[in-house]
């Protein structure tokens, strides 16, 4: 289960978003918490990948900004690019459970 904290992006933010390579799709003004509930830390969402580079949207109760990652190492056998075919699809070094866009959380533990 994800954590249920959002954030809505500011001005600045959206900005930043648009302003990369024209193939990124658009990202939303509101994103939820992908990291697991109860996480140490601060919140996390994916706000865009161009290329390698992840965009995360990292946020506290009183402060947001974005931040470049990879994508997180967890359980990969080959460098992937697609987010659905990852066994983690979060960040390296993020905090918690890994977490997969293609298998819920409990097949995730089992493996």
């Amino acid at each position: 289960m994800n954590c249920p904290a959002r954030v809505t992006l500011d001005a600045a933010q959206l900005a930043f978003f648009d302003a990369l390579p024209a193939g990124a799709p658009s990202v939303q003004s509101e994103l939820g918490c992908e990291l697991e509930l109860g996480h140490e830390g601060s919140h996390a969402a994916l706000g865009q990948q161009v290329d390698a580079t992840m965009w995360w949207i990292q946020w506290t109760l009183s402060a947001s900004e974005v931040n470049p990652y990879t994508w997180c190492p967890g359980r990969q056998v080959a460098p992937v690019v697609d987010r659905d075919e990852l066994e983690c699809s979060l960040f390296i070094g993020h905090p918690g459970e890994h977490s997969s866009t293609g298998r819920s959380r409990q097949d995730s533990r089992a493996s």
